[in-house]
């Protein structure tokens, strides 16, 4: 656990302990929801090159579909 403070402008930063711990690193996107009063659940969101690094291999005609698989992969990861 780490204490962070909030800023200002509602500027928060993950002590670098923690942001390791949890492979977050410069340029990832994070979800951020509001459970609460006084609670948060931060998630790091894999990017679409995340997505489709898992998934190699897993789908035989990749190449062919891989531009409808892009859509489609980005829709699941981003809602």
């Amino acid at each position: 656990m780490a204490l962070v403070k909030v800023g200002r402008r509602g500027s928060m930063v993950i002590p670098s302990r923690e942001r390791r711990k949890a492979k977050i690193r410069e340029g990832d996107r994070l979800e951020i929801r509001a459970e609460g009063e006084g609670l948060m659940t931060i998630k790091k969101v894999p990017s679409l090159k995340d997505v489709q690094e898992k998934m190699a291999g897993r789908l035989p005609q990749w190449s062919r579909l891989e531009g409808k698989a892009d859509k489609i992969l980005e829709r699941e990861v981003t809602s």
